[in-house]
Parts: C-alpha cells; sequence; structure tokens
C-alpha cells in the first residue's frame, strides 16, 4: 500500500467518471506482459464527478527513469513504440466513423460485439500510448540532476528552453486553422466550418463528461473574432516553432551546453508533444464511450449518470447478460486500487471515502501570505486577481486574471489564454499547464500544493516566477 506519509504525486483532482478512466488503469495491470516496465501501485479516488491519482512519487520516477532509458533513448526501440501506437489510432478513427453512424439500429448482439472489440482497441490504445506519460516523470528527473549538477543558478531557463517542443500543441493546431477559416470567402468560409466540425467536435470533451459540438457553436467562436485577431494569432502560432529553436540554440551556447544533455532533452520535448497529440486521442475515445453508454443507457433501462460509474467489463456485463452492478454507492466514493502483486481491486462508500482521506488532507498555515511552487514559465513579475477554478468555467475569467486551478488540461485551454498568470497545486515540468503556459508566453508555477485552498476568487496577488514565488498584496 502507498504511504501516506511519503512524498506523494497527485494528479488532480479534475473532472473524471470511473467508465472513462476504468480501461486506463486496467492496462496497469497488463502493462508489464507488453514492455519491460511497470506503473507502481495507485489510486485512483472518485467522488462528485471529479477524479485524484495518487503514487509514491519516488516510485513514480524510478519506473519512468528505466522506461525513459530503455526505450525512449534507443532510437529504434523509440520508433517502434510510436509507430504501433499510431496503428491503435487508425482503428480508433474507425470505430469513431463507425459510431458516429449510429447504433441505434444495431442488434443487441451486434452492439455487444462492437463493445468488446472497441474496449480491446482502447485497452491497446493505453499498452501502446502509457510510454510518452510514464517515461515523461523518470526523464524530467534525469535532465534535472544533470542540469542542477553543472548549471544550477540557470537550471529554470535551461530546462524550460531545452525541453519545450518545437512543434506545436494539438490546441494550437486547431487554433491555427480555425484562425484560417475567419479570412476566408463567405462561401468558402461556410464548407471549411463543416469540415472543422467534423474534426474538432469533441474539443470540449473531458475525462468526466463529453459534448458534441456543432456548426453552429464554431460559427459563434468565430464572430467573436476580428480578421486583424485572426492575423495576429496567425502570426504568433506559425512563429513558435522558430521561436522555441531560437531560444533552444542561444540556452545551449549561453551556458555551453553539452550534446549529452541536449539529446536527453530533446527525447523528453518529443514524449511531452507525443503525450499531447495523445489528448486528441483520448477526447476522441471517450466520445465513443459516451455513444456506448447512452445507446445501452436507453436499451437496458438504466440511468445514464449511473452507468458512468461502472466499469468496462460491467458494462459488457449488462449488454451481455442483463447483469446490474451495484454502482450507485459509487456515486458517494470510489476508489481503484492497483497493487502490482494483487492487481486491481475496487472499494465503495465510505470505506472508499476512509481509504483516500489520508492521501487527500493537506496541511497549512491560512495565515500565509507567501508560498513556493516550481516554475515551469518565466516570465515578468505580474500582479492580478486570482479566479480559482475546480473546473474550467472561462466565463468566469476576464483578461488579465490569474487562473489558479489544482491542475489543468485541455479543456482548462480556453481560460488560460485569458490569464496573465497560471498557478496549479500538482504538476511537473513536463505536465500540461506548462507546455501551453510557454506557448502561450504566460508566466506559470506549478506543484504549489495549496494554492486552490489558500487562495480564493477576488485574492490580489503577485506571481514572481523568477523567485518561484506567490504573493498575497494586503
Amino acid at each position: 500500500m502507498i504511504d501516506p506519509k511519503k512524498e506523494i504525486f497527485k494528479w488532480g483532482p479534475i473532472e473524471g467518471r470511473p467508465i472513462y478512466i476504468d480501461i486506463f488503469v486496467e492496462a496497469f495491470v497488463k502493462y508489464p506482459d507488453f514492455i519491460d516496465g511497470s506503473w507502481p501501485d495507485s489510486i485512483g479516488y472518485f467522488k462528485d464527478d471529479f477524479v485524484t491519482f495518487i503514487f509514491d512519487d519516488h516510485d513514480l520516477r524510478q519506473r519512468g527513469e528505466h522506461l525513459f532509458k530503455e526505450h525512449v533513448m534507443n532510437d529504434s526501440k523509440l520508433k517502434k513504440a510510436y509507430d504501433e501506437w499510431i496503428e491503435v489510432t487508425k482503428r480508433i478513427k474507425q470505430t469513431e466513423e463507425r459510431v458516429n453512424k449510429g447504433l441505434s439500429g444495431m442488434s443487441d448482439h451486434g452492439l455487444y460485439e462492437l463493445l468488446v472489440k472497441w474496449n480491446k482497441i482502447h485497452l491497446d490504445f493505453w499498452l501502446t500510448g502509457f510510454l510518452p506519460e510514464l517515461s515523461n516523470w523518470g526523464g524530467e528527473q534525469i535532465l534535472k540532476k544533470k542540469i542542477i549538477k553543472s548549471y544550477k543558478k540557470g537550471f529554470i531557463e535551461i530546462f524550460e528552453k531545452l525541453s519545450a517542443p518545437e512543434n506545436i500543441s494539438f490546441f494550437e493546431k486547431e487554433q491555427l486553422e480555425f484562425m484560417k477559416i475567419k479570412l476566408m470567402a463567405p462561401l468558402d468560409r461556410e464548407r471549411q466550418i463543416a469540415v472543422h466540425q467534423m474534426n474538432y467536435y469533441w474539443l470540449r470533451n473531458n475525462y468526466g463528461s463529453t459534448k458534441m459540438l456543432e456548426e453552429q457553436w464554431f460559427r459563434k467562436e468565430l464572430e467573436k473574432i476580428s480578421r486583424e485577431e485572426a492575423e495576429n494569432r496567425i502570426k504568433e502560432i506559425n512563429h513558435y516553432p522558430e521561436k522555441v529553436r531560437q531560444e533552444k540554440d542561444e540556452a545551449i551556447q549561453k551556458y555551453s551546453i553539452p550534446k549529452e544533455i541536449v539529446r536527453i532533452a530533446d527525447k523528453l520535448a518529443y514524449c511531452v508533444l507525443w503525450q499531447d497529440y495523445r489528448k486528441s486521442f483520448i477526447f476522441i475515445a471517450n466520445h465513443i464511450v459516451t455513444q456506448f453508454v447512452r445507446e445501452i443507457s436507453r436499451r437496458k433501462q438504466v440511468d445514464f449518470k449511473e452507468l458512468c460509474c461502472y466499469t468496462t467489463e460491467e458494462l459488457e456485463h449488462l449488454m451481455e447478460k442483463g447483469t446490474k452492478a451495484q454502482s450507485r454507492e459509487r456515486l458517494e466514493g470510489f476508489l481503484q486500487y492497483y497493487n502490482e502483486g494483487d492487481g486491481l481491486s475496487y472499494f465503495t462508500g465510505k470505506e472508499a471515502q476512509n481509504m483516500a482521506r489520508p492521501f487527500l488532507k493537506v496541511d497549512f498555515d491560512p495565515n500565509m501570505n507567501e508560498f513556493k511552487g516550481i516554475v515551469v514559465s518565466m516570465g515578468e513579475k505580474v500582479r492580478g486577481r486570482a479566479i480559482v477554478m475546480n473546473k474550467p468555467e472561462p466565463e468566469r475569467m476576464q483578461q488579465g486574471d490569474i487562473l489558479i486551478a489544482p491542475m489543468t488540461s485541455p479543456d482548462y485551454v480556453v481560460a488560460m489564454r485569458k490569464a496573465s498568470a497560471i498557478i496549479t497545486d500538482a504538476g511537473g515540468m513536463t505536465c500540461h499547464a506548462a507546455i501551453v503556459s510557454r506557448e502561450l508566453d504566460v508566466p506559470c508555477i506549478v506543484n504549489t500544493k495549496i494554492a486552490t485552498k489558500l487562495l480564493k476568487d477576488g485574492d490580489m496577488i503577485e506571481v514572481d516566477t523568477k523567485k518561484g514565488v506567490v504573493r498575497k498584496i494586503k
């Protein structure tokens, strides 16, 4: 069992329901048979439609180091791993096309067979796609040790510049394509909006819910943007890869960085970009899961929200045999515990709450006016109004506000674009907040552990990324 007294890594809390995440944890069990590596023991705790994952920090990074050294630093192994994952994503796109044609006309047996086939694809997606995520924790640690050993004073600058991917994230790719539509002639614009909707209808999905965006949604978003704004955004996005390469070269020359460190950083940047690209398929996969759940809910007369508390296997059993799971108690608390020796166990209700409580408790002085974190994107000292979000609500933010969140994910990007700075409870040098904040050129501090608990909406704060300090302004 994970020891709550040791250094704990927490992912979340973030919107999440078991039906979208269970297959991810099931893949932990099978991963050692797939590759010469494994995940450490983990806890996934669901409560009030939010999920928090808990790991022993040391164990997580040690497993990541092994995979990074053995599979990421080896060019042929890395290419083979990526190619295998790409083949699985093609099967995801095929399933997406089939599901979007509609499931209501299928027989029960046909729907069951398609569900089983999809779950196998979904499992393979995680087995082939774990490498960039797990190895990032190790690669980050390896690079950090190498830089601090010789360049302690310049650590933040060197790590930030060298580990930044030179290609744009999938959200910026969508933005680039979207801004180009604004510059088109009216008839061409209408045709391209239809294409854009088909490609990005899943853009507002997350780990707890999905929403199929219609063409009208994209039209309204386009109306909010002026032609001048679109032209400026296109220039910024197109210039970003060149900017990253230039800053990387300048840092290498400034500090005389040896090739060994540059190569480690390049491999880490590759995995960061792979992991970002992977998120787009996660949201497509979650859309597919939703279509199955909605259709099975209709056929089996089980409430949709209750089905969202099912495991993957339970959903198959319901469709095949009509066997209903006792999932209502899971709305009060649901815990998935993965143990390397014993596999996967589930706990519900009060038992789940009691098991999770020691890991969720955070001790801090509520009267403190200053706290620190890890600087992942440097910038000028910023002052502004804190807006605390436990889930994405970009409409609450005004331009220049400072975003405070447990962590960020792609559905936070709209809010992140408005922020003058970003502060999170969790995260590392290669987390989502780190990558996006660098793309947006926004100061960012992660892993404060207490930001969302100490700060409240409207607090005036100062963010100093040179010192890694967040300070309340009286």
